[in-house]
């Protein structure tokens, strides 16, 4: 039977916590909203680790501040899916180690990396989720690789060296956002490649727009993962929209319970399904995440 995890992709956003219909007076620092965030759903996603590594203490705390059942999910860090990465966000540790011609460099990207430094990097990064890990606290690791990264075998090869590398255990969940992915001619292939490597495919909910992924459902391990990034499809074609606008959007109870049947068809021979509202604007995601646990799980 298949264990479902329903959250959200953030537990501290400014305007939940301005919102005031989640947390009670009484959760006024971080320690006692993840106490109580931790009561209501089993399972999160953290965002800051795309910006800088996550610290060890954290995942000590955080394991021992949430229930036996509950589990943390990770965005990788930038430099981990071709996106643009400051030096600066480089620990001062593995700062020290950089390749001669990176280190005057404000920033870099992946192919610019030598392997045996990623290496490094991604062991550190894991590292640092080890007391999630040992409390079996930890869920997927997010690769969210940015829409312009095409379909290629460069990073077909980037991605089965990614599983090679991380332990076989670590569910690495991979969310494409160039449609080259999922075209006709190239989906079977896609997940064909994901299944044999072992590599959770992330379904997404989003705006359907030229440039955006279809929500093709699809488990290609035994967990699925599904993202709902709201369907705000004027704010997603606006020119520098903030985040906050994109991702303002309430899912109403009729595009829910479809979710929710398409969800069922697909879990019956899985062992785990994340749905995790990344719709993270006010009290907006708790309210979705609440009705898809209270109606699914």
């Amino acid at each position: 039977m298949v264990d479902y995890y329903i959250g959200t992709c953030s537990w501290t956003d400014k305007t939940l916590i301005e919102e005031g219909n989640f947390y009670p007076p009484t959760a006024k620092d971080a320690a006692s909203r993840l106490w109580f965030y931790a009561q209501n759903f089993n399972t999160v996603e953290v965002d800051s680790s795309f910006y800088s590594f996550p610290a060890e203490r954290n995942s000590l705390l955080w394991a021992e501040r949430t229930p036996t059942t509950f589990c943390f999910n990770f965005k990788s860090f930038s430099l981990f899916t071709y996106h643009r990465t400051p030096r600066k966000a480089i620990p001062v540790f593995l700062e020290t180690e950089l390749p001669e011609n990176l280190k005057n460099k404000d920033s870099f990207t992946l192919p610019e990396v030598p392997l045996p430094y990623l290496k490094l990097a991604l062991q550190a990064f894991l590292s640092a989720l080890f007391p999630l890990q040992q409390e079996e606290k930890l869920g997927y690791i997010l690769f969210q690789f940015p829409p312009w990264i095409r379909k290629s075998q460069k990073v077909l090869a980037y991605l089965a060296w990614l599983r090679v590398n991380l332990p076989p255990a670590s569910t690495l969940a991979i969310e494409f956002r160039h449609r080259s992915w999922l075209e006709e001619k190239e989906i079977e292939d896609t997940f064909s490649f994901l299944r044999k490597h072992q590599l959770s495919y992330v379904s997404v909910d989003e705006p359907s727009l030229p440039w955006t992924v279809p929500p093709v459902v699809e488990a290609t391990t035994s967990d699925l993962v599904v993202r709902f990034h709201g369907r705000n499809k004027s704010a997603w074609q606006k020119k520098k929209a903030s985040v906050w606008e994109k991702f303002g959007y309430l899912y109403s109870e009729e595009e829910l319970k479809a979710w929710k049947e398409v969800v069922k068809k697909k879990t019956g021979s899985l062992t785990r399904a994340f749905l995790m509202f990344n719709n993270c604007f006010r009290d907006y995601a708790v309210r979705n995440a609440q009705w898809m646990k209270e109606n699914l799980d």
